[in-house]
C-alpha cells in the first residue's frame, strides 16, 4: 500500500505562493527548507504539477509530474529516467501507482493538493506556516478557505499536532490520519 504524505509553506493567510510561478523558496525559512529536504529524504517519489517541477529541476530525484497536456505517461526527458508526466484526466489511478510503489511525497500546487484531497489519499500532510502576509496569492486549496483547513482535516479523521520552528514565529502543523 503507497503512503501518501502532503506538504507545503504558506503564508499566514494560507498562500503557497505570491502569484503562479512564485518560488516558495525564495521566501520560506531555513528551518522549513530543512524540514522539506528531510521529507524529501523519507518518501521515494514526488508529485508535483508542471509549473512546481520547472521550478524546482532535479534530475536526480523520482517524479511524476501532472500535466494535463500529456496524452500518454512519458519520460519527461529522454535523458532523464524516473521523471514522468501524468495526465490524471485520462490516465487510470493503477498506472499511477505500478510506477509509485511505496512513499510519495505530495508539492503542489492548488490542483494537485486538490486532487490528492478529493481523492481521499493523504495519509498524512505537513503545513508550514511563516509569519507573512500577502495580499492576494494561490491558495494551498481551491474550495477550502484557510482558516478552515484545520476543522476540515479533524472532521476527516486526522489528528494535529503543532510546533514551533524558529524565534521568529514559524509554526509547522503535522496531520497523521487516525
Amino acid at each position: 500500500m503507497i503512503n501518501y504524505t502532503l506538504a507545503f509553506a504558506c503564508s499566514k493567510n494560507g498562500f503557497i505562493a505570491r502569484h503562479s510561478g512564485d518560488n516558495p523558496y525564495e521566501w520560506t525559512s531555513k528551518e522549513d527548507q530543512n524540514h522539506l529536504k528531510s521529507l524529501i529524504n523519507e518518501n521515494e517519489w514526488q508529485v508535483m504539477g508542471r509549473i512546481t517541477h520547472e521550478l524546482n529541476p532535479n534530475k536526480n530525484r523520482k517524479r511524476i509530474v501532472f500535466s494535463r497536456s500529456s496524452d500518454h505517461i512519458k519520460l519527461i526527458d529522454e535523458n532523464i529516467k524516473n521523471q514522468y508526466f501524468f495526465n490524471p484526466d485520462l490516465h487510470q489511478w493503477n498506472d499511477f501507482e505500478n510506477l509509485c510503489k511505496k512513499k510519495v511525497l505530495i508539492l503542489g500546487g492548488t490542483k494537485v493538493h486538490d486532487f490528492f484531497l478529493y481523492a481521499d489519499l493523504i495519509d498524512s500532510m505537513y503545513i508550514t506556516i511563516e509569519p507573512l502576509e500577502f495580499l492576494e496569492g494561490v491558495p494551498a486549496f481551491s474550495y477550502i478557505n484557510f482558516k478552515d483547513v484545520i476543522p476540515f482535516f479533524h472532521e476527516k479523521g486526522f489528528s494535529a499536532k503543532e510546533k514551533l520552528l524558529n524565534d521568529n514565529g514559524t509554526k509547522l502543523i503535522n496531520f497523521k490520519k487516525i
